[in-house]
């Protein structure tokens, strides 16, 4: 079993329909997504626009089963020529609420704290919770420093 480059948890008070549904509709990816000002489904693929209409990222489906898992390519198109890695989503009920896990495989830089996908995907968790469990478009985008 290979291990990811970075894993992180999550716990969400919302129903399994409720964050499957999340997962994989483009309106409400939109929503909650950190930077993306819109998402599209075209075919297999979620495209990732930023607010002047360039492609920021793709995520094309490789798997899923419904409520359950969901593996992903992470193309990340406003980087250059990064090749993709892999991004998994597991969804697991526990009592009221759903525990969600993020790994991420096949990075081809260092996973660096408050940088990059250490600092992309916690924020993309928290305005996917807030979403699910407010209702609020939340977008927790990195905010420059004062001076």
């Amino acid at each position: 079993m290979t291990k990811p480059d970075f894993m992180m948890e999550t716990y969400i008070d919302c129903s399994e329909d409720a964050l499957w549904d999340a997962l994989t509709d483009p309106t409400q990816m939109t929503a909650y997504h950190f930077v993306a000002d819109r998402v599209a489904l075209e075919d297999d693929t979620y495209v990732y626009f930023n607010a002047d209409g360039s492609i920021m990222l793709k995520n094309r489906v490789v798997s899923s089963t419904p409520k359950t898992r969901i593996e992903a390519t992470f193309e990340p198109v406003m980087e250059g020529d990064i090749p993709a890695s892999k991004q998994v989503y597991i969804l697991e009920k526990e009592g009221g609420y759903m525990k969600l896990t993020v790994e991420h495989y096949n990075l081809h830089f260092p996973v660096v704290r408050g940088s990059g996908v250490a600092d992309g995907w916690p924020r993309w968790a928290a305005g996917l919770k807030s979403w699910l469990e407010t209702g609020k478009a939340v977008k927790f985008v990195q905010q420059p420093e004062c001076a």
